[in-house]
């Protein structure tokens, strides 16, 4: 009963920090390009019920989540343990042995940043910028997102078994507030502050103003 107790917690802590994390990420990004917030906002602002279905159409603001948690994603690191003896051969050959036991932290944050993976020859955006039309040449280029994986929520059998909902939490929370508000960030540059999960280091400092009804 105590280790599930104990996962029950994991589940409910780590679900409320990264997913509160997400999407203050992506309103601190929308507040320093405005025409991904307005873009957002003309498919948003016809938006009466953020059903699946209805944030699948708003296709532009879902590359605009999908590049948040990219470049800035909510857990920094995931930590792993190896369960057997495991040998990993790197691409120029040469192998590293990993014994049973040890403890792996996998670097999200960097991973994402990757230029030769994420940069501007592989997507036709520096990788340390947020583009979310980033997305639009891959789609152009055919290449999906089994292709083009990032460790936002993790990857595999241990992929974060919140990741719809919390998806569809943080659409829902986003996607309201862009279509209540305009805004732009006080501070022009994005320092980060790590605890638990990151976030902006001045807690997403905004100017709001209230749409037109």
């Amino acid at each position: 009963m105590q280790p599930l107790r104990s996962n029950l917690k994991v589940f409910l802590a780590g679900a409320l920090e990264a997913t509160t994390s997400y999407a203050t990420w992506a309103i601190a990004h929308l507040a320093r390009h405005e025409a991904a917030q307005e873009r957002v906002y003309g498919e948003v602002r016809d938006i009466g019920d953020y059903s699946p279905d209805a944030l699948e159409s708003a296709q532009y603001f879902g590359r605009v989540l999908d590049e948040t948690l990219r470049l800035t994603p909510s857990l920094y690191f995931l930590p792993r343990r190896a369960t057997a003896d495991t040998r990993v051969e790197t691409a120029d050959g040469r192998t590293l042995l990993i014994p049973r036991d040890t403890h792996i932290l996998l670097d999200v944050w960097h991973a994402n940043r990757n230029e030769e993976h994420w940069g501007v020859n592989a997507t036709g955006y520096p990788a340390v910028e947020f583009a979310p039309e980033r997305w639009e040449n891959l789609a152009e280029r055919n290449r999906g997102s089994k292709e083009m994986l990032h460790f936002g929520f993790g990857h595999g059998a241990r992929v974060c078994p919140g990741k719809h909902l919390g998806q569809l939490e943080v659409g829902l929370v986003v996607g309201a507030f862009v279509k209540l508000f305009g805004f732009r960030a006080v501070n022009p540059e994005i320092a980060v502050r790590a605890g638990v999960s990151t976030k902006p280091q001045d807690g997403t400092l905004v100017d709001l103003r209230l749409r037109d009804p």
